[in-house]
């Protein structure tokens, strides 16, 4: 009785709180292993597929690995059981670009020592409020001792104990605990803890994983780190490749096992498609560029309209004719620059020009462009 109840002989629908976990209860009465997931905003019952492809920019990009799952199960679950397969085939890479919801600083360490494979993908940041908070105390801030298994606070006080522990799924963490007197008197309390007594207490993972993750959030503030992993925004590439060229997110049959075959085939022919369009000498395709950035100008305008405002056409006949808000972000910084749009697809431009007493204007539909003097 997952989804019903029965209450004093009159079967009545459960509430949403009242359901059974996602991953024990049956979300469909046509196939048994599809299972409720959501990511943001986004929810279905089904399943989730997991996608690794080669990213080197001289070689064409072929799907390496395909992996399918109940939908209701997390991505980092996931990324031990990928480097698994990968080492299987002899198809391990040497980096491997991954969404944040596959990095964890203990996956960091064991993808590099157990398979030689670094990790690379953007660490979440620190999520207490201490961190969000201009002058907060949060965990960055306090000393660590190792060897003495002592922490100190900014403030120079150190920790009472320092206990091994576990926390709701199973990790091992390390729990410390401050002195209540210390805490009590400090000046600072109101930066460290939001308990009306309580003592501060801090939370943290064993040295190798916290040294891991604190060394993780410093590189990829870095531009190096950032270049590096901006390959890896070709994979939503491959997404949409794969949903809209091969409706990658409508199974075609029932159970775990079928819908992860019909998502091995789909891969093979996206991989038969860029091979052959390899083969025929098509270079990769790049990153498309918004309408909204195509219309930053190469010069400042007012070196374009010291030129001459005609210049001003050939620009914006490049830009997106059907955004007039995007033209209005992109003249308000130009004072001499009146513009208006009546509706979204049509846009009137004018301005002076400098070098003659004529007034422009430009009236923009949505296939053209006309010009009064």
């Amino acid at each position: 009785m997952h989804q019903f109840y029965l209450d004093k002989g009159q079967v009545s629908l459960r509430s949403a709180a009242d359901l059974p976990p996602a991953g024990l209860r049956a979300d469909s009465p046509y196939d048994a292993d599809a299972q409720y997931g959501n990511k943001r905003s986004m929810t279905w019952t089904g399943y989730k597929v997991h996608l690794t492809e080669t990213c080197d920019e001289q070689q064409v990009h072929l799907m390496t690995h395909v992996m399918t799952t109940p939908a209701q199960q997390s991505d980092v679950d996931q990324t031990e059981p990928i480097h698994a397969a990968l080492a299987a085939k002899g198809l391990l890479p040497h980096e491997h670009l991954v969404d944040a919801g596959y990095v964890d600083s203990a996956l960091v360490l064991t993808s590099r020592q157990r398979y030689g494979v670094e990790l690379v993908g953007p660490m979440r940041p620190n999520a207490s409020w201490q961190a969000k908070t201009a002058g907060g105390y949060s965990l960055d801030q306090f000393a660590i001792n190792w060897k003495t298994k002592r922490v100190t606070c900014p403030q120079g006080k150190k920790s009472k104990s320092w206990t091994p522990t576990q926390d709701a799924w199973g990790n091992p963490v390390i729990d410390i605990k401050f002195s209540r007197t210390d805490c009590r008197l400090c000046p600072c309390r109101a930066l460290c803890t939001r308990a009306k007594t309580a003592p501060r207490n801090l939370t943290m993972r064993p040295q190798a994983e916290h040294q891991a993750r604190q060394t993780v959030r410093q590189q990829q503030q870095t531009a190096a780190w950032q270049t590096l992993y901006h390959r890896r925004a070709g994979v939503e590439g491959t997404i949409s490749q794969a949903v809209n060229a091969f409706a990658l997110r409508r199974t075609r049959y029932r159970s775990l096992a079928k819908t992860h075959l019909q998502h091995v085939l789909t891969s093979v022919a996206i991989n038969v498609v860029r091979m052959v369009a390899w083969l025929q000498g098509q270079p990769h395709a790049k990153t498309r560029r918004s309408r909204f950035a195509s219309l930053a100008p190469a010069k400042p305008y007012s070196t374009m309209r010291q030129q001459h405002p005609l210049l001003l056409k050939p620009h914006l006949q490049a830009c997106c004719l059907q955004l007039p808000g995007s033209f209005h972000r992109t003249f308000a910084a130009d004072q001499n620059v009146v513009y208006h749009h009546d509706s979204f697809s049509h846009l009137k431009v004018s301005f002076d020009c400098t070098t003659c007493p004529m007034r422009f204007h430009f009236f923009a539909g949505k296939n053209h462009w006309t010009m009064q003097a």
